[in-house]
């Protein structure tokens, strides 16, 4: 198997939406902590919202990070993948519950990257010996 099956290049492709889409929410906590007026409780406030920017920075990078060794990683990068998913699965399942409609992407494409990089063509590739 020389080429990468559709199913991998599939979930890396959805990990580096992910990782793009993290960088943006991270930014976008970034700015809200910088233009936030502190009150009674804005330490607090401007606590959480880098907080939060910091846990999507890290969650970014590992997709990012997970994308951009599917062509020559091992099993480890399957299983990186699958973590991704199910974090993003659970995240988002929280965010649909509290919030709203929206975060259904967010588990819809967690859970496709977790099946995909169960099925057996993606075992396959990550199990290929690597140069």
């Amino acid at each position: 198997m020389s080429q990468m099956p559709g199913t991998v290049r599939s979930v890396r492709a959805m990990l580096l939406a992910v990782g793009a889409g993290s960088v943006v929410a991270a930014l976008g906590f970034v700015v809200a902590a910088a233009t936030f007026e502190t009150g009674a409780l804005g330490t607090v406030v401007v606590g959480f919202f880098l907080l939060a920017a910091v846990l999507l920075g890290a969650f970014a990078a590992a997709s990012i990070v997970i994308a951009s060794k599917f062509a020559d990683g091992g099993n480890g990068v399957r299983i990186g993948a699958v973590v991704v998913g199910s974090l993003l699965t659970v995240g988002s399942a929280t965010g649909l519950m509290a919030h709203s409609g929206a975060w259904g992407f967010g588990v819809v494409v967690g859970l496709l990257v977790t099946i995909l990089s169960t099925r057996e063509d993606t075992r396959d590739w990550f199990g290929l010996p690597r140069r």
